[in-house]
């Protein structure tokens, strides 16, 4: 979901609550807050040489103590309203950051829909990849597992790969 389709789907919403769904359907606590609203610019050169960037409009929630506050659509709409001070293009992706754990992003991705008069924004986990598979001897794939030191494409960076 991009800047452009966010906004429209909270001003059409203005009245309605907000929920963020993991992907594994659990959603994020109710009473969570948006405790700011930020364009992240990531510059980068990858394991081929090439050099990439990336911008994303990144919600920052907060699930704080306070269990009776509750986010609108309209509310939320004008704080990203504010934020477009920060030149945020309208087709960037809009992304959440949640901390379990540790802090996690993920994108927010299909269209919301309604449930008990919340809107419900779907959130998709982000993964990680090689932008540059024939150089580091990627000929499929890689597995969602995470790897172990001393795997072929982590432990050799003699041919070119990291």
């Amino acid at each position: 979901m991009n800047v452009r389709e966010f906004k429209i789907a909270l001003s059409q919403n203005a009245d309605k609550g907000i929920l963020f769904q993991f992907p594994t359907g659990s959603q994020l606590a109710p009473h969570f807050h948006v405790t700011e609203i930020g364009k992240v610019m990531k510059d980068f050169v990858d394991c081929g040489g090439t050099r990439r960037s990336t911008e994303a409009c990144v919600l920052q929630t907060l699930v704080a103590n306070d269990f009776d506050h509750r986010l609108t659509c309209g509310k939320l709409a004008g704080v990203l309203e504010k934020a477009q001070v920060l030149g945020l293009d309208e087709s960037m992706p809009v992304e959440a950051e949640v901390q379990t754990d540790s802090i996690s992003i993920y994108a927010l991705s299909g269209t919301p829909f309604e449930s008990d008069g919340k809107l419900v924004f779907q959130l998709t986990s982000k993964n990680t990849a090689c932008l540059a598979p024939d150089l580091c001897g990627l000929d499929e794939a890689p597995s969602q597992a995470l790897p172990i030191a001393g795997d072929a494409c982590c432990s050799d960076t003699t041919s070119g790969g990291t």
